[in-house]
């Protein structure tokens, strides 16, 4: 058996980094098993669902690189894989249900619903419907939802592929909801339909849909299908231990990309949010997920998002990588001529991608220090008479002559010496930012070569 997974996101809004993680477990768990990764866009809610938002969820998993094998502009056998573009097949299953008297017709005004639950709440009864509409059935043509009927063997138990071993009393619930009065199906059954016609051998989602497996199994019961496996992934909770939000900074994949994260980086961080690697590295790349993910290493338990250790994360990719391969992704938030040579300078005190512009500001802007003359004029005289310094062999002679030509050195030396060239009294080894700047000033008209610079300190 082929295995078939599917993340199936609202278009509401950017995707969040709980939703992300769950479609990098459905993705990880796809290609472990050389199975299918499905999208499917659950769009029903058309008070908030818009195709703007589904661009957006969908740009944000192309961004992290979790290509699906079966969905938006993707296609396949079960296309279309948008919930409002399936709503007449949703109909024929409810036709089916009715069909087998598990499913009716249910008459009752918000109003009335409203009055029976506050009853219900009066005299200390779970709010559950009170079956009138299927006691006394009808099927005329007025305003009317469809109920699925709880049937008495309604218990469910489930074994879930993280959790072990779920179980639901039937009188946890009253019938519930298939369709309403406006035509449009709940989740509960949207899914069951979906999830069937996808063929998903595997739901694994959220914690927080737990409580809709109860409802969701019996009617797979009801129509006589298939109960797909389930996982239920824990919540991500922030570093006080509520739930991750908005206050507690930037929550959504795109809010990261913006920030200057990697999208490998978020990958192997989210992917770390729960599971662990069997060598316990924390390091690692995509095929290594690939090759040993495996549900049964995913903790149960609520995962915290500690924003320093994905910034730290995302440092080791940024270092690993080449200066060329980090150009094009600097190029997004600062370019230049000498900006590959900026890179491989600084690059080892970067964390984020954001962080090049700063690093690198020496090179575009300077402030002449207040240093002495005599010292500022033997630099001069230094950088005319043998030219900037291109590698650790000639640094070492400038810095030699400089000792005989101003009878300082060490720290007396080298503070003074980086002021008067960089403008800064930190930053890169002057070894490697001298070399930078000279360069810089070659391929870039605003760049000051570190005569020029020098020779501004001279008052």
């Amino acid at each position: 058996m082929t295995v078939r997974v599917r993340f199936a996101p609202s278009p509401t809004g950017h995707l969040h980094v709980g939703g992300a993680r769950t479609a990098i477990f459905n993705w990880l768990f796809a290609r472990h098993h050389r199975g299918k990764f499905i999208i499917r866009i659950e769009d029903t809610d058309v008070a908030r669902s818009t195709r703007g938002s589904e661009q957006m969820v969908l740009d944000d998993l192309r961004w992290l690189g979790l290509q699906w094998d079966e969905g938006p502009d993707v296609g396949g056998p079960d296309a279309p894989y948008r919930q409002s573009e399936r709503v007449e097949r949703y109909r024929k299953v409810i036709d089916e249900l009715i069909a087998r008297n598990v499913a009716y017709r249910c008459y009752c005004t918000e109003e009335e619903l409203e009055q029976k639950r506050k009853a219900a709440e009066a005299a200390g009864r779970p709010p559950h419907y009170d079956l009138k509409c299927w006691i006394h059935r009808r099927n005329d043509d007025a305003p009317h939802a469809i109920r699925f009927h709880v049937p008495d063997d309604g218990d469910v138990t489930i074994d879930d592929m993280i959790r072990g071993q779920v179980s639901w009393k039937k009188e946890s619930l009253g019938d519930f909801i298939l369709m309403r009065t406006d035509g449009l199906p709940t989740y509960n059954f949207s899914v069951v339909v979906d999830d069937h016609d996808m063929e998903i051998t595997d739901v694994i989602r959220a914690e927080e849909h737990l409580t809709n497996t109860h409802r969701q199994v019996l009617i797979y019961r009801a129509l006589q299908w298939d109960v797909p496996r389930f996982a239920h992934v824990s919540l991500i909770l922030a570093q006080d231990r509520t739930k991750l939000s908005k206050r507690h900074g930037a929550t959504s994949v795109s809010a990261y990309a913006e920030e200057g994260f990697l999208s490998d980086a978020m990958v192997n961080y989210l992917t770390l949010l729960g599971w662990s690697s069997p060598d316990g590295r924390e390091v690692f790349s995509r095929d290594y997920a690939i090759e040993h993910f495996s549900l049964d290493r995913v903790n149960p338990a609520p995962a915290v998002f500690d924003p320093q250790k994905f910034e730290w994360l995302n440092a080791q990719y940024i270092h690993s990588m080449s200066a060329a391969e980090l150009r094009p992704l600097v190029a997004r938030f600062f370019d230049a001529p000498w900006l590959e040579e900026g890179i491989e300078v600084v690059k080892t005190s970067v964390h984020r991608l954001t962080q090049f512009r700063e690093q690198l500001r020496f090179v575009i802007e300077y402030a002449p220090p207040d240093i002495d003359r005599t010292f500022a004029e033997a630099v001069v005289n230094e950088l005319r008479t043998n030219g900037a310094p291109h590698d650790p062999e000639q640094f070492k002679a400038m810095t030699e002559r400089l000792k005989s030509a101003t009878g300082l050195k060490g720290k007396a030396l080298f503070m003074p010496l980086r002021l008067a060239i960089t403008g800064l009294d930190h930053g890169p080894e002057l070894i490697r930012a001298i070399p930078l700047l000279q360069h810089a000033s070659e391929v870039d008209p605003t760049v000051l070569s570190p005569l020029e610079r020098v020779k501004r300190c001279i008052r």
